[in-house]
């Protein structure tokens, strides 16, 4: 009996830690990096701020069932003004779905 419960706990471990997601640093070279990044200050300025991305200064992607968050942290400037930022986006180019989930400056 001791056996069978140490083998149903060890089969409980490996499926739970195999189903987890796992995060993955971003490139910041990619174009598509800066793509969800310029993305994501556009969709923030529809709500009537006039941000400028500058670049995606870190980040990293995790794949769902609903496609790839991507967590990022980038600079845009307002005039001569330069913050960083943190976003969620959400992109699934299969079903042709980019939204921005959240955005908020990072305070210092």
């Amino acid at each position: 009996m001791r056996t069978q419960s140490f083998f149903l706990i060890v089969l409980v471990v490996i499926f739970s830690c195999a189903s987890l997601n796992h995060a993955t640093f971003l490139n910041l070279n990619d174009p598509l990096v800066n793509e969800i990044g310029n993305f994501a200050v556009n969709e923030y300025n529809k709500q009537g701020n006039k941000l400028k991305f500058e670049k995606v200064v870190d980040g990293v992607s995790e794949t769902t069932s609903q496609g790839t968050n991507y967590r990022i942290t980038l600079s845009a400037s307002y005039g001569s003004t330069s913050k960083n930022y943190a976003a969620i986006v959400l992109d699934n180019p299969i079903q042709h779905i980019r939204k921005l989930m959240n955005f908020a400056p990072i305070k210092a």
